[in-house]
């Protein structure tokens, strides 16, 4: 199969071996087994097991199982970071597993998932986190993103308490 050949899915591919110095931009979805040296835009998922460094990567979902991210990543759904998986840059998306390694900035809006093969460090801002024993984060933990159980629970709490008073 040659690079970018659509299949009946529309999905795009770069084979192991092949590299491609320049931006890529599908409005399908794309697995990259070989290294692109430039941003990648793509509207649909983006399967990695090769490598990406550029300055942008922008993708409606992402499902990284093994290879590099040199590259700070704009994810519009939901990202899953194996544990062959390294990422250097920031990263945003709605939702995430992480199991590789990550340094830089990440920004979950929903649910983040950090798993037992783990290795984080930078600033952490999501949700709700999900820590599995094992996993290794040199940290900065910030919860940005509005959850009012924990406020209503101590409200309810405290007024319960003067109550009793």
């Amino acid at each position: 199969m040659d690079g970018f050949s659509g299949e009946a899915n529309g999905k795009s591919y770069i084979p192991k071996g092949m590299t491609i110095i320049g931006d890529v931009e599908s409005d399908g979805d794309l697995k990259l087994s070989g290294e692109v040296m430039g941003n990648v835009d793509i509207d649909g998922t983006l399967e990695l097991n090769g490598t990406v460094k550029g300055k942008d990567l922008k993708v409606g979902r992402v499902e990284l199982t093994e290879g590099t991210i040199e590259s700070n990543i704009e994810c519009l759904d939901y990202i899953s970071i194996d544990s062959g998986v390294t990422v250097i840059g920031n990263i945003k998306a709605k939702n995430a597993d992480v199991s590789g390694a990550v340094l830089g900035s990440i920004d979950v809006e929903e649910n983040m998932s950090v798993g037992p093969t783990a290795v984080i460090r930078g600033e952490v801002n999501t949700g709700t986190i999900n820590v599995d024993l094992g996993a290794v984060c040199d940290i900065d933990l910030k919860r940005g993103y509005s959850d009012d159980r924990a406020a209503a629970f101590f409200d309810e709490y405290m007024s319960s308490r003067q109550t009793e008073e």
